[in-house]
């Protein structure tokens, strides 16, 4: 899998996963948890990610929902 995005907000993190179930892009995410008991930015984190021949679509995605470039 590829890095997707690093999030540290919980709504976005809710809102790009819906962008993504609703295109039918499986995706993972790590540090979730850790995220909600520590939300240090930079140093826990969300990470998302997506497979390979999904990642273009994928950035397409966060760029329409204005979280950033879609790069890690």
């Amino acid at each position: 899998m590829q890095t997707l995005i690093r999030l540290n907000n919980a709504i976005s993190l809710q809102a790009l996963g819906d962008a993504l179930d609703d295109r039918g892009i499986a995706y993972r995410v790590d540090n979730a948890g850790m995220n909600a008991l520590m939300p240090l930015p930079d140093v826990m984190d969300m990470r998302v990610f997506v497979e390979a021949h999904d990642l273009a679509e994928a950035q397409q995605v966060v760029r329409d929902l204005g979280l950033g470039g879609g790069d890690a």
